[in-house]
């Protein structure tokens, strides 16, 4: 480690994650003064922005430390990817820079590992696992801002852990796919694509991030989890505001005027801004639950599973 990067780091990293909380608390009060341009918005909206905009400081915070942490313990260049695309999420250009042209050690090439019955009855069991799910929380009314509860990806996150690139590809290919024959899931192609089939089944790209929970206790082991679940969230969130305004927000789709839950002109802006509330509390649930469970259940891995699949 050079520790007058790592210091320097330290430095500008305070600087930006000052910056980008100015940016969020202009951002929240633009919203919330939007939303009484002519009727006041309800207390619980407004409280709901305020959480939300709390939240995403936070994980901002944390995505800062983990990228210093994983930085400072790496040993042997055994984080890179990690490392990498944390810089780019915290805009930390100097550690980016830093690594970049460490990435020719990441280079491996593929080979399809053979599949045994167990990897077979483990996306089985995975995918029902996902509907199961999937259906039980659907029967909880959402929340302001379409929030619902999304335990639904924690099997495939899980499958992401301990299953082989192939067997995680397979297993949220057919997850996404046959969403579609799901109550609700699907009005029009390109709704239900970025809705439903690009999120769920780009959820394997987490398994290129599995991190090495072995090598770090407390803390330390719970920054390692930021890339591995913060990429899905990220292409999750953009898949939402697309379809947003190709579907939930065209009055052409739709058949009629869509209601707004505050008044904002720009379709687009509205959906970055609407998605981000709902989005973050997903990336918040993901972020308490999927490490507690992928690590409760390591001995499964250790047991029947490579560990570098």
């Amino acid at each position: 480690m050079n520790k007058k990067l790592f210091k320097t780091s330290i430095i500008l990293s305070s600087l930006r994650i000052l910056l980008i909380l100015s940016l969020l608390i202009w951002a929240n009060i633009a919203i919330i003064e939007s939303g009484s341009n002519n009727t006041n918005m309800p207390i619980n909206k407004i409280i709901t922005i305020v959480i939300c905009f709390s939240l995403l400081s936070f994980l901002f915070i944390m995505m800062n430390f983990s990228l210093l942490l994983n930085y400072k313990f790496d040993e042997n260049n055994t984080n890179i990817k990690i490392i990498l695309t944390l810089s780019v999420l915290t805009f930390n250009i100097e550690l980016f820079i830093a690594y970049v042209n460490k990435v020719k050690v990441l280079y491996k090439p593929f080979t399809f590992k053979k599949w045994t019955i167990f990897d077979i009855t483990s996306i089985s069991l995975l995918l029902a696992l996902y509907f199961t799910v999937g259906f039980v929380t659907g029967l909880i009314p959402p929340l302001p801002f379409y929030i619902t509860l999304t335990f639904k990806y924690i099997p495939l996150f899980f499958g992401a852990f301990i299953l082989s690139l192939s067997g995680c590809i397979t297993l949220c290919f057919l997850a996404a796919s046959l969403t579609a024959l799901m109550p609700g899931s699907y009005f029009s192609f390109w709704q239900f694509v970025f809705d439903f089939w690009l999120p769920t089944f780009l959820i394997f790209i987490a398994n290129f991030f599995v991190p090495n929970i072995k090598s770090k206790k407390g803390i330390f082991r719970i920054a390692l989890w930021f890339a591995f679940i913060t990429i899905p969230v990220i292409i999750l969130y953009f898949s939402r505001v697309i379809s947003g305004v190709v579907y939930w927000l065209n009055p052409s789709k739709l058949g009629y005027d869509p209601s707004k839950e505050f008044d904002w002109s720009n379709n687009v802006g509205y959906s970055f801004i609407y998605n981000s509330i709902n989005t973050i509390f997903d990336y918040t649930l993901l972020m308490l639950t999927v490490p507690l469970i992928c690590e409760s259940l390591l001995p499964i891995k250790e047991r029947y599973f490579s560990i570098n699949t």
